[in-house]
């Protein structure tokens, strides 16, 4: 009699902790995606803080925007250089077979780059299409990985062929999603933004008939917003552990409603912003064994990422996976400049 009773609690506590190890696993996952978002927050924040800064005390031509301000040689060397926020590791373990990427890379790069260093992913795919060669390696900022159009020149990257400036990274904006599988999420419609860019009226990047299109140059005809250096960053937080799910209110349940992965469905609205060509990387790739696999939190040509979560092909419907859960953090740092250079001969 007492060897069945012992079976029997034995069993209720199976039961027991299949009613609460989701409620756990949301817990747990939901401290850890919220504190690397907070560790980012005031990465990126920093970042800004000593971009701002630096730009503000740069002598630079007085009628400079900052989108010319950011492609001098001066700011690519001391401040910020989009070049540096994709490194190929390939490239530098053949330099430096014994390398370390915090004590070897990040002093060599740029103030505002040093600090977003710390929030790299490491990003592997194959570039060429061909199993016979090995993929490509690379350390870089999250988001989306473009191949730039135009290469820049400059002699500061001379002897640094670990810098992968055939690549550009920027970050799409999701402005709303088309209606999808049981009236949940389908398709996005994105929004290009730089990593870094200047804080101002437009709407869009490429749209300069706002109040105050540039704040940067002292040229402005608004004069209580003119001669300051107003940045912005941007860094796209998905996360590992929580997937995403149609938003219906906090009383309406959602599970059977997931923001589905699906590249192909994926709209752009200011497809003259985009950096360089989108590279086409499925979401569910293929092994070394031949086994089919989700390419990660930051997979894909747009950097949407994929989670293979609560048997998505079941709930979506197809094969192609549920989004991460995802916010865009941005922070924000004004200053006035302080030093300024003639443009005259």
């Amino acid at each position: 009699m007492n060897q069945y009773h012992r079976k029997q609690r034995s069993g209720q506590a199976l039961i027991e902790f299949a009613l609460v190890a989701l409620v756990l696993y949301l817990i747990v996952g939901a401290a850890l995606t919220f504190g690397i978002w907070l560790y980012a927050a005031g990465q990126i924040q920093q970042a800004a803080n000593v971009g701002a800064r630096e730009l503000s005390q740069t002598p630079l031509p007085f009628d400079s925007t900052f989108e010319s301000a950011l492609d001098t040689s001066v700011v690519r060397q001391r401040i910020y250089d989009d070049r540096w926020l994709v490194i190929d590791l390939g490239q530098l373990e053949a330099a430096n077979p014994n390398y370390n990427f915090f004590k070897d890379v990040v002093p060599e790069m740029p103030l505002l780059n040093q600090q977003l260093a710390s929030l790299y992913i490491v990003d592997e795919f194959d570039h060429d299409n061909n199993a016979g060669t090995a993929n490509i390696r690379l350390m870089r900022y999250p988001g989306a990985l473009l191949t730039r159009d135009e290469a820049i020149s400059s002699p500061a990257l001379t002897g640094k062929p670990w810098v992968a400036q055939q690549y550009a990274v920027q970050i799409p904006i999701v402005v709303e999603r088309a209606a999808g599988h049981n009236g949940g999420g389908g398709g996005e419609s994105i929004r290009w933004v730089n990593v870094v860019e200047e804080i101002d009226t437009e709407e869009l990047p490429e749209d300069d008939l706002g109040e105050n299109p540039d704040p940067f140059s002292l040229e402005n005809t608004n004069t209580e917003m003119r001669g300051v250096v107003a940045l912005r960053i941007h860094y796209p937080a998905q996360s590992a552990w929580l997937s995403s799910y149609q938003d219906r209110g906090p009383f309406v349940p959602n599970a059977d409603d997931p923001n589905v992965a699906d590249d192909s469905a994926v709209t752009t609205i200011n497809s003259s912003s985009q950096a360089g060509g989108l590279i086409e990387r499925p979401l569910i790739g293929t092994n070394n064994i031949g086994d089919s696999i989700y390419t990660g939190t930051y997979g894909g040509k747009y950097g949407l990422g994929i989670h293979g979560a609560m048997t998505s092909p079941q709930l979506t419907g197809s094969g192609s996976g549920i989004r991460p859960f995802r916010r865009v953090l941005v922070s924000h740092a004004i200053f006035r400049r302080e030093v300024f250079t003639s443009n005259s001969p």
